[in-house]
């Protein structure tokens, strides 16, 4: 898919074969394109656009080039498709004095976000403005979802840390909920160093053709990258301590199942001794010949079960 946002018309313009659309775009935004729409957006911009393969390149080099007449910026790993279990897409940018182009291969929240801002009243921003908005939208989005993060691990901390007899069923679900965020956090922090990379390049060697007040917008952006790498380990100190918690509980109910097997196991050591002696047919044992010998079998069996069991919770073992 390509759309084109242009001042003459706020509402993106989809592209297909053939279409005439506005010949001066300062936004193309390319979802998971097709050879025709790549052509067709090169041929707007009037410089290459990276392919896939060359997006999602973890090298330095291939992140950051900068020419006089165009910006590439490669961030290998941004959102992932399918939700949390998809793989993880790049996103690439090319920036020109007078155009920006995207591409993506799966939705984005800021990029949504930064499209209806643009539908709105108010003078249309320049391509270099629009990436910068793009960038604070990624901020800002991972830092709601950071938020929403922390308040996940809060809740589960306050039911795992609860005084609740029967969570073993809770200590299975708690088990999966903090692969879960845990997998959410990695994705973050991953998207974030994409992007933190990127803002200090453009700190430290900006565009000619962007303007002064943009650089101080992308300090503030590279602070608060820091603060949420910081927030972000927090929230992984955090898990990692909720995740000792739960299998230390788990350890401890299977610590207590153990115990309890023992006692029985124990308690029942007599009766059984005492039945296998009474059980052998020997004609000489004195108890066959006893009036109440049965019932004094019986009480010999039942106190030997007692007497243990006594003695276990005397000293605090049950």
């Amino acid at each position: 898919m390509l759309r084109a946002y242009s001042p003459k018309l706020r509402a993106p313009q989809a592209w297909q074969t053939g279409a005439v659309l506005d010949e001066s775009p300062v936004w193309l935004d390319l979802i998971d394109p097709s050879e025709a729409e790549r052509a067709a957006a090169v041929q707007w911009l009037g410089v290459g656009l990276p392919t896939r393969e060359q997006t999602s390149a973890l090298e330095l080099s291939s992140r950051l080039h900068a020419s006089q007449d165009a910006l590439r910026v490669n961030i290998p790993s941004f959102v992932r498709t399918e939700g949390e279990h998809g793989p993880s897409t790049p996103l690439g940018f090319v920036l020109t004095p007078t155009m920006l182009a995207t591409i993506r291969y799966a939705d984005s929240l800021a990029f949504d976000q930064v499209a209806a801002s643009l539908a709105g009243s108010g003078p249309m921003p320049s391509g270099t403005e629009i990436f910068v908005d793009l960038m604070e939208g990624i901020v800002n989005v991972s830092a709601d979802r950071i938020e929403n993060i922390a308040a996940e691990i809060s809740t589960l901390s306050q039911a795992v840390f609860a005084e609740n007899r029967d969570q073993r069923g809770l200590l299975r679900k708690a088990l999966f909920k903090v692969g879960r965020l845990q997998r959410q956090i990695n994705q973050i922090r991953t998207a974030l160093l994409g992007v933190s990379r990127v803002v200090s390049y453009l700190c430290d060697a900006p565009p000619p053709w962007s303007k002064k007040i943009m650089q101080a917008q992308w300090k503030v952006i590279h602070a608060d990258i820091g603060a949420l790498n910081e927030f972000d380990q927090q929230l992984s100190e955090r898990l990692q301590f909720l995740l000792d918690a739960v299998l230390g509980f788990i350890n401890n109910d299977q610590n207590d199942i153990m115990r309890v097997l023992t006692i029985v196991s124990v308690a029942t050591v007599p009766p059984v001794i005492l039945a296998g002696i009474w059980g052998m047919n020997f004609k000489s044992i004195p108890e066959y010949d006893w009036p109440h010998g049965y019932a004094f079998a019986l009480s010999m069996i039942a106190i030997s079960m007692v007497v243990p069991l006594i003695v276990f919770r005397l000293k605090k073992w049950l």
